[in-house]
């Protein structure tokens, strides 16, 4: 019989075959139809399980992409404040940006941290007067920031359709199990449960495999 441990595969595989079966037992045809639409209703949840999964994926690459993104920008107002700062002796300007003198306390953290951590860094920028030219670099690291924002939110929303994708598939799967159980019960009924049990597929032996095997190779 059937059990929830199953793959959602393997009980389709199971309950086809069982269809299979039941269309060549007179009698037993409405059996077949008994079980279909639930098989119908798994295979569709199966399908939107498996399109949540793509998009999760899909998102967490758009999440990983936007973070190197920030990244890149964090970088270049690095080598900018590096230039200014010999072009203007003095000024101290990449130690006012970057005090533990180090970009990686703001690329190297999680992904979700990595947002808090640059809008920190964007805030060292209001110390600086008007014209100076490394305020070109805040538009950029500002949309950097909320792209990479968006694409976290993106990701963990993903992350929870495809739980509820999953949590649906397997209702549907109980439901396939159910009805396969109440398929056995009535052709039991019908047959003499002795009978019932050829409706209903076994997992091959491997002797008997071994046998066929053996015969179509010679």
């Amino acid at each position: 019989m059937l059990h929830t441990r199953m793959s959602s595969e393997s009980i389709l595989s199971n309950a086809g075959r069982h269809q299979s079966l039941c269309k060549q037992v007179p009698g037993a045809e409405h059996l077949a139809t008994a079980i279909q639409p639930v098989i119908n209703n798994l295979k569709e949840k199966k399908s939107l399980s498996l399109t949540a999964l793509e998009d999760k994926g899909t998102a967490y690459d758009n999440m990983v992409l936007k973070d190197t993104i920030l990244d890149d920008v964090v970088r270049d107002i690095s080598d900018a404040a590096k230039q200014y700062d010999r072009k203007n002796i003095g000024r101290g300007i990449y130690t006012s940006l970057f005090p533990d003198g180090k970009t990686t306390s703001i690329t190297n953290v999680s992904y979700s941290q990595e947002p808090i951590e640059a809008d920190k860094f964007l805030s060292r920028f209001d110390k600086f007067e008007e014209g100076n030219s490394l305020l070109a670099h805040k538009a950029p690291l500002t949309a950097a920031i909320a792209d990479a924002r968006t694409m976290i939110s993106a990701y963990v929303l993903a992350i929870d359709k495809e739980k509820m994708a999953l949590e649906i598939e397997s209702s549907a799967q109980d439901d396939v199990i159910r009805q396969y159980e109440f398929n056995y019960l009535d052709a039991a009924k019908l047959f003499g449960k002795k009978y019932a049990n050829r409706l209903f597929p076994k997992t091959p032996k491997y002797k008997k495999i071994e046998v066929v095997e053996e015969a179509l190779a010679e």
